[in-house]
């Protein structure tokens, strides 16, 4: 009876004695041992409180064990009063960490195979992790975990969650010391769909910016958690301000689109949007880039020679269309494929009217074409993009692109027919504006001519509300081309170009087009390709609504001049 109330009181005693909590839930839960260049300084150990009470960790070990040995070597031991928060982390790692881990120490851990282990204070083993691909089960749970390259740690691919097996449970990670492998609160802010990273726009206004907020993380985020900022860099200048928040709540795994609203004046614009979030677990994925170039630059291309003649080489020739000069340093072409490549200069400024040629061997081409000036003749840095001579309506693309890489002219041409090369290509429409560009067959002695100016070309649009023919009358012998520009009135939506004689026969279909202002060219010929006799004929601009009905027939009565078309 003694004995059973002396062991009675025993247990009740027991009771009244403060209990350390186990490290039963803690376990290893990152390890990163492979920075690149030198690793000291940059290793750490992260370990993980999975229970829902604190863990008091005090006199556990950590230790390393050499995959080429057969022992085990003590790394750290925890001090007193050393505990790890419920569902906390803690870090033990190199002073070169960030941010600075729990428990800053020097140590050297290798490159694998080897592994680490967690020891409580009393010598038992809590954690064992093998890894660089450690195949021995005696120092790894199952099977260490696979190899990774420097710079990424290995991690559990799920914090905290152990299934005694190594290679399942850790994956190469980038690295995240002292923050949760898998964020519980992680608002993410990327560029909607669509939503070009760098553009252009003609005019100053209102940029529309759609950009989501995405819940990559494991809990909800509250309707008004996340604030978005505006900052607006220009001309040296930096201005912020709120871009709005999140309306309602997002769920793990859904989003919320959010329009920003940016006010663009002419020259170039470098905006960031950023999110601001208190309970953000992750800060690289917060902040969005664009720029964006208000004003259009009037550099066009003019003329290009896509057929030389054997032995001689492509170029394509650029034009300033504007009233003042324009820097093109560092501008480049590309084609419908390739890749850009920049001009070869150091500095240059084109003045207005100016042209210049860029090739890809500008002393040849001054060899080829003796007329060309060779001072307005330039390389390009890389490997010329081979413009294409033949294809169908059209044979390839040019594009000019400023020294940000943002277009600054677009063109197609059409392939050159075998019976005229030799021949380049002339731009006849050299104005700014939205249509398709409108080329000739160089008449020029040489079959082209670079860095000098076209013959047959506009470079003023009609006025709004006009039709011009020009020239009037117009000489088919001596290479002139009938030049049709149009800029309709507003309630246009297209307009359609025909030719017809006196007795209203028509004779030649010259296009149409639903882009304004427009150009439009008549070379004397029939669409049966005959040359029409000298005489009076009529050019009719038929124009629509958007709803397909005709508003009114512009007709002005042009002259063909005898001689016809050789």
């Amino acid at each position: 009876m003694w004995r059973s109330s002396a062991c009675l009181l025993l247990v009740a005693v027991g009771g009244l004695l403060p209990a350390r909590p186990a490290l039963a839930r803690v376990v290893i839960n990152e390890l990163y041992y492979d920075h690149p260049g030198t690793d000291t300084g940059h290793e750490f150990i992260e370990l993980i409180n999975t229970d829902i009470a604190p863990a008091d960790i005090a006199g556990a070990t950590i230790e390393f064990h050499n995959g080429a040995g057969t022992t085990w070597v003590l790394v750290w031991r925890a001090p007193a009063a050393t505990t790890i928060a419920a569902d906390g982390l803690f870090v033990l790692g190199g002073d070169l960490v960030t941010p600075l881990p729990d428990a800053v120490t020097a140590y050297s851990l290798q490159n694998g195979p080897d592994a680490i282990r967690l020891v409580d204070a009393d010598g038992q083993v809590v954690d064992t992790v093998g890894y660089g691909d450690l195949d021995d089960p005696a120092f790894a749970e199952t099977m260490g975990a696979a190899k990774v390259t420097a710079g990424k740690s290995i991690a559990r691919a799920l914090d905290g969650v152990d299934s005694d097996d190594n290679s399942i449970d850790f994956i190469a990670a980038t690295p995240t010391p002292g923050r949760h492998n898998v964020a519980r609160y992680d608002p993410v802010l990327i560029l909607d769909a669509g939503m070009a990273v760098r553009g252009a726009r003609d005019e100053p206004g209102i940029e529309r910016i759609r950009v989501r907020i995405e819940n990559h993380g494991l809990v909800s985020i509250a309707a008004g958690d996340v604030a978005l900022e505006l900052a607006d860099s220009s001309a040296g200048v930096t201005e912020f301000s709120e871009a709005g928040s999140n309306q309602r709540e997002i769920i793990p795994g859904d989003f919320e689109r959010v329009v920003v609203n940016a006010a663009l004046s002419r020259g170039y614009h470098w905006l960031a949007i950023s999110l601001r979030d208190s309970l953000d677990e992750r800060d690289d994925n917060n902040r969005v880039q664009l720029l964006r170039r208000v004003g259009r630059i009037p550099i066009l291309v003019s003329e290009v020679w896509s057929s030389p003649r054997e032995g001689c080489p492509q170029f394509v020739e650029w034009m300033n269309a504007g009233n003042a000069p324009v820097d093109v340093t560092g501008f480049s072409i590309r084609d419908e494929r390739g890749r850009p490549v920049v001009i070869d200069v150091d500095t240059l400024v084109l003045d207005p009217g100016a042209w210049i040629a860029l090739s890809a061997d500008p002393d040849r081409l001054a060899e080829c074409v003796p007329a060309a000036p060779q001072a307005r003749l330039f390389g390009v840095r890389g490997a010329w993009p081979t413009f294409n001579r033949s294809g169908g309506a059209l044979a390839d693309s040019i594009l000019v692109l400023d020294r940000y890489g943002i277009v600054v002219d677009a063109v197609s041409y059409p392939a050159v027919p075998s019976s005229s090369a030799g021949k380049s290509l002339e731009r006849i429409d050299l104005f700014l504006h939205d249509g398709a560009a409108v080329w000739r067959l160089s008449d020029a002695a040489d079959g082209c001519s670079p860095a000098i100016a076209n013959r047959a070309f506009i470079d003023t649009p009609a006025p709004r509300g006009h039709v011009a023919v020009t020239p009037n009358p117009f000489a088919p012998a001596r290479g002139d081309l009938l030049r049709v520009a149009a800029t309709p009135s507003v309630d246009v939506a297209r307009i359609d170009v025909w030719v017809y004689d006196l007795d209203g026969h028509r004779l030649a279909a010259l296009g149409g087009t639903t882009s304004f202002p427009s150009l439009f060219v008549w070379d004397g010929r029939r669409d049966d390709g005959v040359a029409v006799a000298p005489g009076l004929y009529i050019v009719a601009t038929e124009m629509f609504r958007a709803d397909g009905s005709r508003i009114e027939v512009d007709k002005v009565v042009v002259g063909c001049a005898a001689g016809g078309v050789p």
